[in-house]
């Protein structure tokens, strides 16, 4: 009987064995990480492919994702592609920046995207806190973002989208230190970064009707029922899936079972 190694593991074992992973142990010997103890991935193009919701052979684009980290509860992944351009809080007429209250998420992610899944790949998905905490001021660094995000209300679902703070972090370390506000030059080097105006799960703090988007490489701060920005569906699997093949790079994404 072959054992199968978790993904989890395979991840963590890339990171300890060879040197230039662009993977990152956030510890406190990491300066100005999220002291979480997650593996992130950061740099400009990591191999932290993996095909999520379909078995052929060559990957379709739409399954492909991309691995954020392996984080304490399980593997964060988020959409390669956007699911196309959505007001954060659902609707024009819903001026709201309270996460729960968003039919972005209510509807959109937790009803008709999962729904479509697969009932077999539905399973790997955990039920998460998700830390919907605000931030006061788009010119912070990550580990401001990271913990104002944790330090508010959670919300357990499913689906979700990237914090600011995974944003942040998808660059290399030396950016850390960065205002998030002026992270258009940092892009280049920022795996997360799709070209594209794109919508984050954190709202603000200091305007109750605002959420955080990336225009342009730069977090900034817009009317939550406003603008219709791309949209990429972020969940954690469980930390148990097991690895199967591949190396994390586009055209041989990893495979779990």
């Amino acid at each position: 009987e072959i054992k199968l190694v978790s993904l989890a593991n395979y991840i963590k074992n890339i990171y300890s064995s060879q040197e230039n992973s662009n993977i990152y142990y956030h510890v406190s010997a990491l300066p100005y990480g999220a002291l979480d103890n997650s593996y992130r991935y950061a740099g400009a193009n990591p191999n932290n492919y993996i095909c999520f919701g379909s078995t052929v052979e060559n990957c379709p684009t739409d399954n492909l994702y991309r691995i954020i980290g392996v984080f304490e509860d399980g593997i964060k992944i988020i959409k390669n592609t956007s699911l196309g351009n959505y007001r954060w809080s659902g609707a024009s007429s819903n001026q709201t920046n309270i996460w729960s209250q968003s039919t972005l998420n209510t509807s959109t992610l937790n009803n008709t995207f999962y729904n479509g899944l697969d009932d077999s790949w539905k399973n790997l998905i955990l039920t998460h806190s998700w830390n919907v905490g605000g931030h006061y001021s788009y010119n912070s660094t990550s580990q401001e973002f990271y913990n104002s995000e944790n330090s508010g209300t959670s919300y357990l679902a499913k689906i979700g989208l990237m914090y600011v703070s995974d944003y942040g972090y998808a660059a290399p370390p030396n950016y850390w230190t960065t205002s998030l506000g002026n992270y258009n030059s940092v892009s280049a080097n920022n795996w997360m970064y799709t070209n594209s105006y794109e919508w984050t799960i954190t709202p603000s703090a200091s305007n109750t009707n605002y959420a955080y988007s990336i225009i342009s490489g730069n977090i900034s701060e817009n009317p939550a029922y406003g603008f219709s920005y791309a949209v990429r569906p972020c969940f954690y699997l469980n930390s148990d899936v097991a690895y199967i093949s591949g190396d994390g790079s586009q055209e041989n994404p990893f495979r779990i079972d």
